[in-house]
């Protein structure tokens, strides 16, 4: 393929790139689900007296895109009979990852008990979120008093470049989340148009799932090569160490969480208030909503007995 040395093509090709990658992304599934027409000039820059309204608008994105993500998340460990299941095309008619609170408590896990320089964290959004201007903000996002953004043009790129500003604290979650998109539209790019608009992710098969995830797990050089460029001294050039650890720790949790007490646990009365999903998927201790302190067998010793030796065949060692 010819290069083009001119700056304007050049820039072209950049701002290609960046709008590409924020709908592999899954910022922008919900707008190209909407099947919206991409406007051929950037829009223009918003006012400094709009700024708060588009903080409203900020953060709702941000978690939608980061629940869906980790909706489809959780049923690729344990599915059930919800629409990130379908989406997926395998169900279970057991209740599943979502009916136990997974994807919060994947989440919840993520950001406050898995360490995470705040700098890498940035960097790793950065990478994702680079985007383009030009692409309005999904009107399912506008209404009443967001409307101003709409006419000033308001994009999805100033929500990015908004949460990434000054040295606000991002979660990890949000940054694995964008990570498990861009991978999911390397495995294949028309899950930008599935069932669930805000994640690419959760409209893989479970089958493609599996793709995705053996492309982070190996460190697929394509992936490699957008962390890398965008992380600082001296955290560049650990991406793929960084891939492998994640990749790892998400297929851990996704299925781990599912079998926790997590969405039933009352933290006032530090009791189960309900039998967890997991109790009944592992059959555990059927018809009780509290675990038994012990079995009789194992209060103390075994049979009666109140001393041990070692065994006369294994003598001294």
């Amino acid at each position: 393929m010819a290069t083009n040395s001119d700056s304007g093509g050049t820039a072209a090709s950049r701002l290609m790139c960046r709008r590409d990658l924020l709908i592999r992304a899954g910022v922008l599934g919900a707008a190209a689900a909407a099947g919206g027409a991409w406007p051929a000039t950037a829009s223009a820059e918003v006012p400094e007296a709009l700024e708060p309204l588009l903080e409203l608008v900020a953060q709702p994105a941000l978690d939608l895109l980061t629940r869906d993500t980790y909706g489809g998340l959780a049923v690729f460990g344990v599915p059930g009979p919800d629409r990130y299941s379908a989406a997926q095309s395998l169900l279970s008619t057991t209740p599943g990852g979502i009916e136990a609170d997974s994807p919060a408590l994947i989440q919840h896990t993520l950001d406050f008990f898995v360490p995470w320089p705040d700098t890498y964290v940035h960097a790793l959004t950065a990478a994702f979120t680079t985007g383009v201007s030009e692409v309005p903000i999904p009107t399912s996002l506008l209404g009443g008093l967001l409307k101003p953004l709409e006419a000033v043009g308001a994009t999805l790129d100033d929500v990015l470049l908004l949460a990434l500003r000054n040295d606000r604290t991002l979660p990890i979650s949000l940054a694995l989340a964008l990570l498990m998109n861009v991978a999911a539209t390397q495995v294949r790019p028309t899950s930008v148009l599935g069932p669930i608009a805000d994640s690419p992710f959760a409209n893989l098969t479970h089958r493609e799932k599996a793709a995705a995830f053996q492309r982070i797990e190996h460190a697929h050089p394509a992936l490699v090569a957008l962390l890398d460029g965008h992380l600082p001294e001296p955290l560049n050039e650990t991406a793929s160490g960084l891939l492998r650890y994640a990749g790892g720790l998400l297929l851990t949790l996704c299925t781990f969480t599912a079998y926790t007490e997590f969405a039933v646990f009352d933290r006032d009365s530090r009791r189960a208030v309900s039998r967890p999903v997991g109790w009944d998927l592992s059959n555990y201790m059927p018809g009780r909503i509290t675990p038994a302190d012990g079995w009789a067998e194992f209060v103390g010793y075994y049979q009666g007995r109140r001393a041990v030796t070692t065994a006369p065949e294994l003598g001294e060692r």
